[in-house]
Formats: C-alpha cells, structure tokens, sequence
C-alpha cells in the first residue's frame, strides 16, 4: 500500500501541473523537485519487500511522508482557487497573506525534501550495517518458508478435521472426473480460503468411486511460493515411496546414483514422473493452486496417455482454473445453517450432551461466521476449551469476529493475507476499500467503481476507459474468491456484491495499520484519530456533535447510519472540517438544500446525497473542476432539479446520475467547450438550453442519456434524434413522452393525437431505426405505442415500454422479428382502466429472447405459437388481472427455468397450485389479494393469503 500512496501522490501532481498549472504559480519549481523526490523513493519501495522490523518502518515513514506532501500541496492550491475567485479589490486587501502562503507552503516542500533524503540515508545505513552483519537473504527466506510450513500444518488439520456437507459438492466433482472421454482433463474447484476446497478435493480423493475407477492416485501440495523442483520431488516420493531405499549406494564412472533424488533437475524429475504414470490411469491432486506459470511448468510430468486421466485442482482463482482446464470450474458454495451448526456441534461436544440452553446462544454465533467451514472449525475450537456455560459463551456471542482474527488463531493469515498478499499492487487498494461499508450490507457496483476511479485507484489506463478498466478491477477480486455476487443485472452485469463478515473486518483492520481508512461506529466515536478516509456507521448527529478527531486531512466521507437530514449547522461543520475532501458519500441522509458554497470544495470529485426536497443546485457547483460524479440519489419523481445551464464547465464530469428529471437553467451561451468525459446524464428535460447543448454535440462521447420530452421541444423531436445518431457510443436511451396530466395534452382534440403525446409513433420512431450501437431502450408514456408495427433499433437487446394502453396483433409480431431482443419490459398502468387485449406471438417471432417482464397490463389472452420465444428463459408476470392462464406452449420450451407470478387472478392462481411442474422449471407464485383491501386487513391476513410455491423436478 505504501507504494501505491506514493503513486497516488505523483499522479495527482502529475494532474495539476497539467490541468491547472496557473494555481501552483510561484512554487512550481519546488512541486517539479517534489515529484523528482517522490518518483526516486517510489523506486527504492520497488526494492523494499517485507514489512518487519527496519523496512516495516521505512515504508510507514515513507507513507506518511507522502500523505504529508499531498496535503501541503492540496491545501495549497484550496486556497489559491478561492483567492483568485475573489474581486480586484479582495485580492489587494489579501495580497500580503498570500506571499506569506507562498512562503509557507515552499519551506514545507522543503522540508519534506529534506525528511525524503533522511530517510533514503538511514536505509542505505541499515543495508550496510545488515551486510556487515551477514544477515543473508537466505536467512530471511528460510524463516519465511518456517513459517508458511508452519501455516500450511494448521490449514490441512483445520480444513481436514471434520467433514461436514459437501454431499452434492463431491456428487458433482466425481462427475466431472468420471464422465468425458479417453483424453487428459483438468477438473477444478474454485472458493475463496477456508471454504473447504481441500476437504472437498479430499473428500472425492478418498472415495471408493474414485478409488476403483483409477489405477493410481497422488496428491500434491502447490501453495503460494511453489518451488516446481520441490512439488516434483514431492509428487515423485508419493508415487514411489520406496524409491530411494531400493537404489544402491554407490556410483560406477563417477555417474550420479539414481538414488540422489535431489540432485536432479527439474526436466530429470519430470522425465521420472511420467515414467511413473505414462501407463496408468491416473489421478493426481494439485492443491491450492495460485499461479498460471506454476501449472504450466509442472504439466509436461503429466502424460495425455488416452487412458483417462484426469488432474484435480484445488484454487481461489477463477483465473488460473480456467488456464489448467477447459471446463466450468466447480465454485464451493457456503455451508448453510444445518451444516455449519452440525460442524459446530460436532467439534464443540464430541457428541455429548450439552444444555439445552446453549443451542440458541450456538446457532447464533455460528451465524455469524456466514458458512465458512474455517471460522466455524476455529470457533468450535475456541469454545472446546472454555466452560460450557451460559455465561461463558454469552461473552463470546457478538464478538465473533473478533475472536476469529486474533493472532494466535492464524485465520487472519488463512482467510486474508494469503490472498491479499497475492493481490497485484492494483488491486489491493480497491480490495480494502471494501471494508468501508457496514456489515451485510449489499454494495451496488457501479457506484462502487465510481468512487475507485475518484480515489484515484485506477491509474495508467493508457487509451481505456477508466471505468471499464475498474469494471475489470472488480470482476478480478470476484475470480480471486473475494468478493461475493448477490444480485445479477439482466444483461448479466453484477448489480451488488457483498464480501464475507470475516474478510471485511480483516480489511478493517489492514486499512487501519496501513492508514488507508477507519470505521467509525457509536462504540469508538470518542477515541481520537487523524483518518484520511472516514467511514461513519452511527447516528450521522451524534457523530457531528461528539467527535474530537482531526478532520483536516480527510479525503473520503462516508455517512451509513440511519436516515437523517443535513441541516445548516451539518452543513457548517463539513465545510469547516473538511476543506481536502474529494469524495462526499452521505447513504441515507438528504437535505433539503446543496448550500451556495458547496464550490469551495475544489478537490471533490464524487458527491452522493439523497436530494428529496431540493429543487435547484447552485451555480457554485460549476466551480468543482475536479468534479466527477453528481449522484442525486431517490427519491423518483417528476419534479424537475434545476441545474446550472452551463454544465460544461465541469469539465471532468463523467457521471450525472439522478432519479429526477434535471432541467437546465439559465444562459448556455459564451462557448462550445465539449465534454469529452461525460458518459451519463439521466433524465435531461428537453428544454431550448438542453436542445441547444445536444445539438452543439456538447457529450460526443456519452453512453448513457435520458431525455424527457416537453412541449416546447416535441416538435423537434425527430430532428433531435436524428441528431443523436452521431453519438457512436451511446448504447442506452431513456426516452420519456408526456404523460396524461401534461395539460397540453389534455387540450387536444384529435383522440389518436391525444392518447400518443402530440405526434404519431411513427414520427418519433423513425429515426431510432438507424441507431446502430444502441442496446439499451426505454420508452416511457408509450401508451398506444404498440398499435401498430414499429422498427426499433437492430441492435437493442434490452427494451422497456412503459405506461402500455393496448397491444395489437401487428405490434406485436413487428416487435417479435428484431432477432437481437434477449429482454422485454411491457408495463401499464393500474391507475388508468382500458379495454382488455390479446397478446398473439406467431411463430418465429422474438428468436432471441430469453426474459420477458409483463406488468399492471390489461391482458386477457396470451397466446404462444410452436416456435415462438423459442429460448425464452424466464418470465414474470405481476399484477396482470384479467390474465386468467398461462400458455401450454409455455412449459415445453425447453431453455425454460423460471416463471413468476405475482397478485394473479382468481382463476390463474387455482391454475398454478395445480399445475404439475416439469423439466426443473422453478415456478413462484403469490395468491390474489384484493386491490383496495386495507392495508391493516392486508397485513393481518398475509400469511394465509400469500403462498411460494417452488417446484423443481
């Protein structure tokens, strides 16, 4: 970590001296000196590996010598933006002040320099002193190999000491090693460390299927610092135990004995492995498997002899698994709450008897080792050797994790330093930056890589987007087991992740020696601290009005207590308290104004704040040329957050993210600035300022726009989006028409105009048909939409109606021939009553598509033609009413796995408790309530009304 401050630091001068070389005027010099310092001692960290003793502090020194050189220069160059925005006359008034700065922050440089060069001196010393005294490297890679001999002991009697579950697990991974055909196959088994992997490998190891099915078994031990030599003299004696003991002793000709196992090299050692296994039919284990260069060097000793061979590997990389073997990896899940309480229980009472009073206190500790086999074998051990007692055990319950990562249990080395120590330099920042958020709690991805690229994570991304180079980042940590899937998006993109409870508060306490953040919580909001990153997780008023630390060097701000309202004299202590901040998380709090001054923050380069109430943002905002996302979080809703019209002198926006339409205000005119970063802006209302930016081409480069159609541009419209299809990035559209209450429409007299906003479907959606990188589309308000056949665009997989009056025949069938379609969205409206509609699908229609989404529509009919929806596989269908059955032609498609039905009809819902579920379709239904039941009766009555059915056969 301490290399990648050190990379933060230049890069971030670097970005200065670039883009506003006008504030470090008059010390620029001394910053050009400053970056030469820090780019030389960046090199010595490239020679400085351990973290003990003397080198363990040079890196602390050198850390917090950057961090120290990063606030000078920050703090610096806060002041000269406000001073240079003030009048003739205030510069005058303050000019003496300002040479003092000057002054000040050239002696700071200084010294820092000089404390650089310090030391620089002092390592060189303890280098010398440290050859002198003949403390060899050797010395220092033999303890390091006790040690990991050490670790590796522990994991084996941990992973191995009893085996719990794993019934399908070891089902599945026999198949995979049974089945296939005469050829050599790698099979694997990917989790993250102390799942299991090893018990599992073992479990299938040992079984009396793969015992009787190969001639010849082996096991081998990779780790982390695998010695290809070492593995293979290993593998070797495992295959011939008595190999040494029956070669003679002595030598004819001076030629080497055979018996010298030792002295052979690696290629000799292979040559004698496969020699062993070239006639058999063989199974051989490679545990822990971390590198792909390790398997590639050891998989020549292994013979593709057509005799059925296959190689079990064991890994955390998702990675290096699909390197050794072609086929799917097989991912080690969690143990759920039966079996980790039964490996609890069994290593805890030795299956004795125990009290009854106990269990609770039992199941409630082992759930908070959330399924890893590791932490509840180590807690089972710890409360092996305690009093059984109430009251022992009631002081371990709420502490778990605590326990767990105490030195002396070794989990922490395990679970987190194997892994993170493996990490790539890159990667760790982004690993640890996990920690921040509060336990279970579900993270939301895009976000997340948000703020990696604000804190400056992502770097040297060359001609790369640098959100696609975090997306990267991220889907990294979830192949290495570090990171958790919770929810997929339809496109298959990861909506949010979790990490373990375990790895989280590991990363806790790594970010807090490393200094990278802290969590603050109500338990140790009194002791004081200076963070550079802070991680409130209590009352966000309590925290203001009791913490004594120094905020003057906090650089992230994150707020994830329960909902609370920012108020003036919040506002005042955040201004006063963190000048330096460049990333604003405030979670559930809102306010109900963005405070004219919120420009003072000039570092800031991500703001998230609930806005409920807020109804303009100021122009100071435009004074954030750092600025990189604008998260204007929920609630939705159609009042519009006026927004300073001149948006493009946020130069480095990437993101502006709202759930509200944004209605830009004020003069646009003075200049043709493009905003080459932005790739998002939702819900633009279209307005002539907004107009008059589209057209300009003020976002070449957006991929994700929304626009909200109003009646002073709706005559325009087709124009505009004819003008859109220069956008060759865009590849998400949100369209929204006006909608019933729109008073213009109200107004008028022709039905057909009136029940489609103003204008034909035809107008507005001629010209979306030759979009040609659109994948993406919502059309909001669609009404009559889908009366007629209309062309979307070729290439959109994704698309969402919304507001859906009726659906003909012809709409319908011209829909179903775009052959890329994988998703379709159809939503109503409750609210309005329309005349109920037959959706017909022929044959051949939506080739493609695999989810279809069906809400609050008036159908009453569905009808599915042989071939219709031919790969269809998952449909949902809530509050649809008058829908009183489901097609047959449904259930026999055969890509088919899920079918959700939500608040159906009377009849669909007898219809479906008696349907006989085929094929492993998954069916969830819930019965009918009333609409207009009252919400008390609703609550009352839920269970006895609401049934999930789940069928898989």
């Amino acid at each position: 970590m301490e290399e990648s401050v050190v990379t933060f630091v230049l890069d971030h001068l670097a970005q200065l001296v670039a883009r506003e070389a006008n504030l470090l005027y008059g010390v620029e010099d001394r910053v050009q000196s400053l970056q030469n310092e820090l780019q030389m001692i960046k090199d010595l960290l490239n020679t400085t590996k351990r973290k003990k003793g003397m080198e363990h502090t040079v890196l602390n020194q050198i850390r917090d010598v950057a961090h120290v050189a990063e606030d000078v220069i920050d703090t610096f160059v806060a002041k000269v933006a406000i001073y240079k925005r003030r009048t003739i006359l205030g510069r005058m008034l303050r000019g003496f002040g300002q040479l003092r700065l000057f002054h000040h922050v050239a002696e700071k440089i200084d010294t820092i320099k000089a404390t650089l060069n310090d030391i620089r001196d002092n390592k060189d010393k303890y280098d010398a002193f440290k050859e002198t005294n003949n403390q060899s490297a050797a010395d220092l890679e033999a303890e390091e190999e006790k040690r990991a001999q050490s670790l590796h002991i522990l994991r084996r009697n941990v992973e191995e000491e009893d085996v719990v579950g794993f019934i399908h697990d070891s089902k599945d991974v026999i198949n995979l090693l049974l089945e296939g055909g005469s050829n050599r196959k790698a099979v694997s088994i990917v989790g993250m460390g102390g799942l299991g992997k090893t018990t599992l490998a073992r479990k299938v190891y040992n079984s009396s299927q793969v015992m009787n099915h190969f001639d010849c078994r082996a096991w081998v031990y990779v780790s982390n610092e695998c010695r290809v030599k070492d593995l293979l003299i290993g593998l070797f004696k495992h295959l011939m135990p008595n190999f040494e003991q029956q070669q003679p002793r002595g030598n004819k000709r001076g030629k080497k004995s055979a018996g010298d196992i030792n002295d052979l090299s690696e290629e000799e050692l292979k040559k004698l492995v496969r020699n062993c296994l070239e006639w058999k039919k063989y199974l051989v284990v490679v545990d822990d498997l971390w590198k792909k260069q390790d398997w590639d060097e050891v998989l020549d000793a292994f013979p593709d002899n057509n005799r059925g061979s296959r190689i079990l590997i064991t890994s955390r990389l998702k990675e290096v698994a699909l390197h050794a073997g072609h086929d799917v990896p097989h991912y080690l899940q969690f143990l759920n709450e039966e079996e980790s309480w039964e490996l609890f229980r069994r290593k805890v009472f030795r299956g004795e008897d125990y009290p009854s009073d106990l269990e609770p206190l039992g199941k409630q500790m082992v759930r908070s080792c959330r399924g890893l086999p590791l932490s509840i074998i180590v807690l089972a051990g710890l409360l092996a050797n305690k009093e059984k007692s109430h009251k022992e055990w009631s002081k371990v319950v709420g502490h778990v994790n605590w326990y767990l990562t105490q030195d002396e249990t070794q989990v922490k080395d395990i679970v987190l330093k194997l892994s993170y120590d493996n990490l790539p330099r890159r990667l760790k920042p982004c690993f640890l930056y996990l920690g921040l958020f509060p336990e279970d709690f579900e993270i939301p991805v895009t976000p997340l890589l948000q703020k990696w690229v604000a804190e400056g994570f992502i770097q040297n991304t060359g001609n790369r987007d640098p959100d696609d180079v975090a997306e990267d980042y991220f889907y990294e940590l979830i192949d290495r087991s570090l990171v958790q899937v919770v929810r997929v998006e339809t496109n298959a993109g990861v909506e949010t992740c979790q990490v373990h409870d375990l790895l989280r508060d590991l990363c806790i306490l790594e970010s807090k020696e490393d200094k990278v953040f802290e969590v603050c919580t109500d338990h140790n909001i009194l002791i004081s601290s200076k963070p550079r990153r802070l991680s409130i997780h209590g009352k966000t008023d309590h925290y203001i009005s009791l913490s004594n630390n120094d905020h003057s060097c906090v650089r992230s701000l994150f707020f994830f207590g329960s909902h609370y309202y920012i108020r003036g004299r919040d506002w005042k202590w955040i201004f006063k308290n963190l000048k330096l901040v460049r990333v604003l998380e405030f979670g559930l709090n809102g306010s109900d104004k963005i405070p004219s001054n919120v420009g003072n923050f000039i570092h800031l380069k991500y703001l998230r704040i609930d806005i409920a109430y807020v109804r303009f943002v100021p122009d100071s905002i435009l004074k954030l040329w750092n600025l990189q996302t604008i998260d204007l979080s929920p609630p939705r809703g159609n009042v519009p957050i006026s927004f300073p019209a001149k948006i493009w002198k946020l130069r480095h926006l990437r993101h502006l993210n709202t759930p509200r339409p944004i209605k830009l205000g004020g003069s646009c005119s003075g200049s043709y600035e493009k905003m080459w970063n932005a790739q998002t802006i939702s819900s633009l209302v279209l307005n002539s300022q907004a107009m008059s930016l589209i057209k300009r081409g003020t976002f070449p480069n957006v991929k994700r726009l929304g626009l909200r159609v109003t009646s002073e541009c709706e005559a325009e419209l087709p124009k505009l989006l004819q003008s859109l299809q220069q956008l060759s990035y865009l590849n998400k559209l949100v369209i929204v028409l006006r909608d019933r209450d729109d008073e213009s429409v109200k107004k008028l007299t022709d039905e057909s105009l009136k029940r489609n906003n103003g204008f034909k479907p035809q107008e507005v959606l001629q010209s979306l048909g030759q979009f040609n990188c659109l994948t993406i589309l919502t059309i909001e308000n669609a009404f009559d939409l889908l009366t007629c056949e209309l062309t979307f665009p070729p290439t959109v997989t994704e698309l969402t109606l919304s507001e859906i009056d009726c659906i003909s025949d012809e709409g319908i069938n011209g829909l179903g021939n775009h052959t890329k379609l994988k998703k379709l969205r159809l939503l109503g409206d409750v609210t309005w009553s329309r005349e109920s509609f037959d959706l017909n699908c022929v044959g051949g229609g939506f080739s493609q598509l695999e989810v279809i989404e069906m809400e609050n529509l008036t159908l009453q009919k569905w009808k599915l033609d042989n071939g219709a929806m031919s790969r269809l596989q998952s449909v949902t269908i809530n509050h649809c009413e008058r829908l009183d059955d489901l097609p047959n032609e449904l259930w026999s498609l055969s890509g088919l796995r899920k079918v959700q039905v939500m608040k159906p009809s009377k009849e669909m819902a007898h219809t479906l408790r008696n349907l006989e579920m085929k094929n492993g379709v998954q069916l969830v239904t819930e019965d009918y309530q009333p609409r207009f039941q009252s919400r008390l009766d609703s609550i009352d009555s839920m269970d006895s009304n609401t049934f999930e059915y789940i069928s898989e056969i």
